[in-house]
């Protein structure tokens, strides 16, 4: 299992504590740049770029949740996909979020549509012991609480996502 931290970019780094009836943990921000070769990613319904120059994600830890959700912008503000990263652990070391990756993915597309990844790499995690059982069943009991929150309720991601973009608009021009 591997340990993500919210500061570990290419780019400018902002963060907020939020305490609101919808979201309390902490809202990132990224500016990308310095990008060396743009990452394009198949995720599971089309080829996209994922990361480049002047690209802005907001990323996302809730307090006692297992997922790490990150809204990905390309340079033309135009929404890319929200992409969850189902955790073990969502922690705060340093002052710095962190994610404990459980490995299972899902991405949700401008249009709706959703796209489970990885689900090779957590049962490949499980069978060669570096997850154990309960965290296997934790990774598809935190799907299925996704699915039911977001993906069968977009109205509410896209709050939360016009909710984390206000958030920073006034220190983003700072930037």
């Amino acid at each position: 299992m591997k340990r993500r931290f919210a500061n570990k970019v290419e780019g400018d780094y902002l963060q907020k504590r939020v305490e609101e009836d919808f979201f309390q943990g902490y809202i990132c921000y990224v500016k990308i740049k310095n990008v060396s070769k743009p990452l394009i990613v198949n995720n599971g319904v089309t080829e996209l770029c994922i990361k480049n120059n002047n690209y802005e994600w907001y990323e996302l830890y809730p307090d006692n949740g297992h997922y790490a959700l990150t809204i990905m912008y390309d340079n033309n503000k135009e929404l890319i996909e929200w992409y969850f990263d189902i955790s073990k652990e969502i922690g705060l070391e340093k002052g710095i979020p962190y994610e404990d990756d459980l490995y299972l993915d899902m991405v949700i597309t401008p249009k709706g549509e959703e796209k489970v990844i990885d689900e090779d790499e957590l049962l490949n995690a499980l069978q060669e012991k570096i997850i154990i059982k309960e965290d296997y069943d934790l990774a598809y009991q935190t799907l299925k609480e996704l699915e039911e929150k977001y993906l069968h309720n977009l109205e509410e991601l896209i709050y939360l996502t016009n909710y984390a973009k206000e958030l920073f608009l006034q220190q983003k021009i700072k930037i």
